[in-house]
């Protein structure tokens, strides 16, 4: 039978730091303070020995921390002439027994008058340069881009795996399959491949954060590899600077004209593989470091095999998955400097009076119920709580302190919750009762502002009143709750601050907010070991039969590392084994070396300090902020992707041919905005003729005359089909225009196999021209199909503006799009909007019954329209319109920049971030005149009809009446001078 993890007496009795533990690095004199390294920094210091003068220097981002320890001797004046007395008073003894007393007395008198002071200095010395700070600029500025792309490609597999589902719900929808297994197995076994993608992104998120924090800050993780100092610095070199300087020589030499692009994406290669090689130390190191000290858990140092490692490393890590643990953020007042004393069941004063600690906190009680109602085979009731001890208890109170000088009102409001705090409140360096008084006012004005700023950006958008009632109460209530318990801690530090602090001692007392974990339940192994079999068997073995059912490659081969990394997350956690420990134990000790320097202040050796420091900080990995931002943030993304997913599946196939009603046009030739030919703007006599004639001027007979006629199309697919035809008529005047379904119908006969959702109509006129009007979003279908061709652009447009020289990263951009593509599966590619729109297209070029073609559509239509025009060589005018720039060679078959120039058109207004994305080929700016506070008012489509009407001059085309009744434009003149007034003629209709 195995022994039991080691208790929580044995534990903290391992891992106190005394007066008597050795110096780090060298042994000092009696008059020399020792100066003890501890793991909690990311590199060593390095001493250095002077005369009279210790030095130990301390490397921090790009300056230096001198540490001196500066010896000076103070001679009694009389030591020289008593020396000389007691000389004399021993003048007639023996001459051998005569020297021998003077020699001892002299120097115990010397000894006795001599004294010896220690002073100690604390120095700040800039260590860097310019160029220093624009090479570690530029290495973090490329691993940033780097980890951007992982973001991205985590964003875009979240997109991929949802819209997968939805797709194949529709299927079972629209086709009636819901019995059909070929359908049922891929969709559960794509909703069950979500969880191990979530924390497995999460995980590559937060090494890549990591990585760029470390190159940041000069690599001291890398450092601690155990390359050697030399060797990791030519491996940076290399990487960072030898391959791409070595590609942009090569390149430039040999004359090349993307010289620049090739060196752009060597760098990103390079840093990529460096990555790889930091991620896969960070993982060795966080695995042996497991399976070493499972075996001191244990206490089974020398018997224990590699397969009895994995085993219990494996159960620890279920058993603490499953526990029932309370979770109290206590408060302490104290004036002991040892978060192992700070302990709420041994809390006790120099008297033995009991001092209870002041509970700021807690939770986890529901699950501990929930797991105390579970029968004694699954979960067993400890007969006492079992301390769970934290990362900041064993690394010696490495938890930051407020002081009179480091106070900030900013400080003390952002502190993390979440994290430990020390405030002195008395002494010199306590805070004030002052400072304390303002913490809590400017507590309760922040939290003011903030309920006052989200009330003001909901009415700023004007959000129903109802909805800005409903969260501002729950900002309310939830800032209240939080705020009687900020209340309570100020109360209780202005009380000790009134009352001295220190409780009539001569030392100083602070305020410790500390939190501390209990065990109460846990799960037995059996139990354990079958809900990891479960667990294993659901996420894993089920989701991945699916993928390689699915002979989707690429993403199984995803699956698989991602999974892995959630392993070793999830079963190698250090976590689980340190708090059971009480410290990182024995790791670094040779086999013979004593346990007693277990490392609080330090180590016993260099060995030691270098495993415990990388250990350290590697297991702050795991919790980390970062990684708790990142997980919330993709939740979040594959929060809100789903639920759109799910309203796209219950609104059925999403492929409804229009639902905007009747809208109203006056007459046509009634009323017009009289435009001077000086005044109207170029873009209004922009070339758009027959994208087939080579002198690419239009006809004068064709209906579509002006860029407003395109405005006007592109609207067409919103309204519904039997409104449309006498629109047509209204615009156009009858006889010129027709809405051709047939050709539709007829198409889609043909093609079955084209099964998006894309919505689009034909019209068709009098000299036998036709325009294709593609629909822009409506449907949560739609949506998703956005989302698709164009989150990658979108995202990467945000890195480069908020990267310095962002767009010399264009070339890197665009082969970045490219790779993403890899993503979208087969099924995800049939059902592509741009599919189907390119194919109808090249369908009506064949039939040879069209003497010009055009395409049109407003956003998603538009972006549609602009893939097709490019792809099919025909002209495309869109209106608010994504592009396809960035990603020109992610859409099958590939469009060069140069058709995108001369087939497509975009009109983009003011201050419309859709019409952004993707970056611009040929494009042409309108004025917006919606206000600011309305986010997608200049996405608008009508809104960008009034407007191109007002400015051109709408010639012979009615207006829309609610330019006017809606979006605020002047009313138009009557054409035949009778006064009659727009607004009326609106009225009567």
């Amino acid at each position: 039978m195995e022994a039991p993890p080691k208790s929580d007496a044995n534990a903290a009795n391992s891992s106190g730091g005394t007066d008597a533990d050795p110096p780090l690095f060298s042994h000092r004199h009696n008059h020399h303070p020792r100066v003890l390294d501890h793991y909690s920094l990311p590199t060593p210091s390095s001493a250095v020995k002077f005369r009279s003068t210790h030095v130990h220097v301390y490397d921090s981002q790009g300056s230096q921390l001198i540490v001196e320890e500066r010896v000076a001797s103070t001679n009694n004046t009389t030591a020289t002439s008593n020396r000389k007395a007691v000389v004399g008073m021993n003048a007639t003894e023996d001459d051998a027994t005569l020297d021998e007393n003077i020699v001892t007395t002299a120097d115990r008198w010397e000894q006795q008058t001599n004294t010896a002071t220690s002073n100690i200095t604390v120095k700040r010395v800039i260590n860097s340069s310019p160029e220093l700070l624009f090479l570690r600029g530029l290495y973090s500025a490329i691993a940033f881009f780097m980890g951007a792309f992982v973001f991205i490609f985590a964003v875009g597999l979240m997109l991929f795996l949802i819209s997968d589902i939805a797709n194949q719900a529709r299927e079972i929808i629209v086709y009636d399959m819901s019995d059909d297994e070929d359908i049922v197995f891929p969709l559960i076994g794509t909703i069950l491949a979500i969880p191990v993608f979530l924390h497995g992104l999460t995980q590559v998120m937060t090494l890549v954060t990591s990585f760029v924090a470390d190159v940041f800050a000069g690599s001291p993780l890398l450092h601690s590899f155990g390359w050697g100092i030399v060797l990791t610095n030519w491996v940076k070199f290399i990487f960072f600077i030898g391959i791409p300087a070595t590609t942009l020589v090569v390149t430039a030499l040999s004359g090349s004209q993307e010289f620049f692009s090739l060196t752009l994406v060597t760098t990103f290669v390079s840093v990529t593989i460096l990555f790889a090689v930091f991620s896969v130390n960070v993982i060795r190191f966080r695995v042996s470091s497991c399976l070493y000290l499972v075996k001191e858990l244990y206490e089974r140092q020398h018997d224990m095999s590699l397969a009895e490692q994995l085993k219990y490393t494996i159960l620890t890590a279920m058993q603490s998955i499953l526990a029932g643990k309370m979770h109290n953020n206590y408060i302490y007042k104290s004036n002991v400097y040892d978060l192992k004393r700070l302990d709420s069941n041994s809390m006790a004063n120099d008297d033995g009076s009991n001092k209870t600690p002041y509970l700021y906190s807690s939770h986890g009680q529901w699950y501990i119920k929930f797991t105390q109602l579970m029968p004694r085979r699954l979960f067993v009731t400890l007969d006492a709580p079992m301390r769970c001890w934290t990362l900041a208890e064993i690394g010696f109170n490495t938890i930051p302190f407020y002081t009179r000088s480091s106070w900030s009102l900013e400080s003390v409001f952002c502190r993390a919750k979440r994290e430990s705090h020390i405030a002195v409140l008395s002494g010199p360096s306590g805070v004030t009762l002052t400072q304390t008084y303002s913490s809590l006012v400017c507590y309760f004005f922040g939290v003011v502002f903030y309920i006052l700023l989200v009330a003001g950006l909901f009415v700023f958008v004007q959000a129903p009143s109802t909805a800005i009632s409903i969260i501002v109460g729950l900002f309310i209530a939830y800032w209240l709750w939080q705020g009687i318990k900020e209340f309570r801690m100020n109360k209780h530090a202005s009380k000790m601050i009134q009352t001295g602090g220190s409780d009539g001692s001569e030392v100083d007392s602070a305020l410790f907010q500390k939190w501390e974990t209990f065990t109460v339940t846990k799960p037995t192994p059996g139990f354990a070991w079958i809900s990891f079999a479960v667990e294993n068997i659901i996420c894993v073995v089920t989701p991945f039969s699916y993928l390689c059912y699915s002979r989707n490659l690429i993403g199984a081969i995803l699956y698989i590392v991602l999974f892995l990394l959630c392993f070793e997350k999830n079963y190698f956690d250090i976590g689980p084994i340190v708090e059971a420990l009480g410290s990182f134990g024995s790791l670094g000790l040779e086999s013979a070396a004593s346990h007693q320097y277990d490392g609080l202040l330090g180590a016993s050796t260099r060995e030691e300090w270098q495993q415990k420091s990388r250990l350290y900080h590697i297991t702050r990995m795991n919790n980390s902020a970062s990684r708790r931002i990142w997980f919330k943030l993709l939740k979040s993304v594959a929060f809100i992707f789903a639920v759109v997913a799910l309203a796209a599946i219950s609104s059925g196939s999403g492929a409804e041919e229009g639902a905007v009603p009747y809208t109203t046009f006056p007459s046509n030739n009634t009323f017009f905005y009289d435009v001077p030919q000086e005044k109207v703007s170029p873009i209004c006599n922009a070339d758009l003729g027959n994208s087939h004639d080579s002198n690419g001027t239009s006809s004068l007979t064709t209906p579509v005359k002006y860029l407003a006629d395109f405005g006007f199309l592109s609207i067409i697919p919103y309204f519904k089909i039997d409104s449309i035809q006498s629109l047509l008529d209204t615009w156009f005047g009858e006889g010129q225009a027709f809405l051709d379904e047939d050709v539709i119908a007829t198409f889609r006969e043909l093609h079955p196999d084209l099964s998006s959702s894309a919505s689009f109509q034909l019209v068709t006129f009098s000299d036998k021209s036709a325009v294709v009007c593609v629909r822009g979003t409506t449907t949560y279908f739609d949506f998703l199909g956005d989302a698709r061709l164009w989150y990658a652009p979108a995202l990467f447009q945000l890195v480069q503006g908020a990267m310095p020289f962002g767009s010399a990263f264009n070339a890197l951009v665009h082969l970045c799009v490219n790779m993403l593509a890899v993503l979208e599966t087969a099924n995800l590619k049939k059902v592509s909007y741009y599919v189907e729109t390119t194919a109808f297209v090249n369908y009506l070029r064949k039939s040879e019954k069209y003497t010009d073609i055009k395409i049109t559509g407003h956003s998603l239509g538009g972006g549609l329209a602009l893939i097709t025009g490019a792809q099919t060589q025909t002209m495309a005018v869109g209106v608010s319109a994504p592009n396809t720039v960035m990603g020109r060679s992610s859409v099958t078959p590939e469009i060069s920049l140069d058709d995108l120039e001369q087939y497509t058109y975009n009109l983009i207004p003011q201050r419309d971030i859709v019409g952004q994305l993707g970056g611009k080929a040929k494009f042409a700016s309108i004025k917006c005149r919606a206000g600011i506070n309305e986010p997608f008012g200049c996405h608008y489509a009508y809104r960008s009809l009034c407007e191109l009407m007002y400015t051109c001059g709408n010639v012979k085309r009615p207006v829309y009446c609610e330019c006017v009744d809606v979006l605020g434009y002047p009313e138009p003149t009557a054409i035949d001078g009778s006064g009659t007034s727009f607004q009326s003629t609106c009225e009567g209709l």
